[in-house]
């Protein structure tokens, strides 16, 4: 039976692409590459590939003798990203639906593995050695992830909040879900820091080095054109919009229908009024910085 669990309850397929989108530019293609290991020609499998856009990238970022394969347990996001990648016409790409702790894949028979903000979900040596098992000899694992809570973030007072009403309505419509993340053991097997590269040192991984880049994520950036800035406030809206349908389908009876529109209202006025600050050509940087931390080491058979 087909698995929707992670795309209908804990993130949408919006939120991840859009997110990953944003996350993996083209502009830091060169870091990314680096970081990863990886090069042209290669066979590379990302793990937990959710709605493809990582998969996208490289296979597109590392030319047409390069083979990407994503593979993710949920099939609504191996079907989108089956479907996007056959729209954009990349052929060197394809998708499986499996677990990351059984990957549909032989033994010994890529250069590389990859994954981003997957072990935090999912026990954590299971998870290296049966990308141990799939890799050649010499082959590559490199794991990425990126702890909330080790975000940098500005807090400007004049950045458009939810109104009390908003909150109001968010919270009525959470009732009864405080528990799904538990439920579902998401970030339950987050690693410290030193835990994960010694993990690799156990697991007899080579060559093991740890690599960490930040992405920053503003809006006022100077690089950003003013259509680039409407495009980030559009998706953050997108986003928010998905998370209020994905509450709605687990709460369907939790808010009212005039509740509903008015929620929606509420959301749409607050981000209409983010975009006003870019209308006037008024700064007040609202931003992100991402912290990526990578491990990764080489294969020894």
């Amino acid at each position: 039976m087909s698995n929707e669990i992670w795309s209908k309850k804990i993130q949408g397929i919006l939120t991840l692409d859009l997110s990953r989108e944003i996350r993996f530019r083209d502009d830091r293609k060169d870091l990314f590459i680096e970081a990863l290991g990886l090069k042209p020609g290669m066979s590379i499998v990302d793990i937990g590939c959710g709605p493809g856009a990582i998969t996208r990238k490289l296979a597109t970022w590392l030319g047409k003798d390069t083979k990407v394969i994503g593979i993710d347990r949920d099939i609504n996001f191996i079907t989108y990203a089956k479907e996007k990648a056959e729209k954009l016409d990349i052929k060197n790409l394809r998708y499986l639906e499996g677990d990351a702790l059984l990957i549909p894949l032989s033994s010994d028979s890529v250069d590389a593995c990859i994954s981003h903000t997957v072990i935090e979900h999912i026990p954590n040596r299971e998870f290296l050695l049966e990308q141990k098992r799939i890799c050649k000899s010499e082959g590559v694992v490199s794991v990425m992830y990126c702890r909330p809570d080790k975000y940098i973030k500005s807090k400007p007072y004049y950045v458009p909040q939810a109104t009390k009403r908003e909150i109001e309505l968010w919270e009525k419509l959470s009732q009864g879900l405080e528990d799904i993340d538990k439920e579902y053991k998401v970030g339950e097997y987050w690693p410290e820091e030193h835990e994960l590269p010694s993990l690799f040192d156990e697991l007899g991984f080579d060559k093991v080095k740890v690599d960490a880049f930040t992405i920053p994520l503003a809006i006022d950036d100077a690089r950003n054109s003013s259509v680039e800035k409407i495009k980030l406030i559009e998706i953050e809206k997108k986003q928010s919009l998905e998370r209020l349908e994905m509450r709605l389908g687990l709460n369907p009876n939790k808010i009212t229908n005039e509740e509903e529109r008015e929620l929606k209202e509420l959301i749409e006025h607050r981000f209409s009024k983010r975009l006003e600050f870019i209308e006037k050509d008024k700064k007040i940087w609202d931003y992100t910085i991402v912290i990526v931390q990578v491990v990764s080491g080489i294969v020894k058979k």
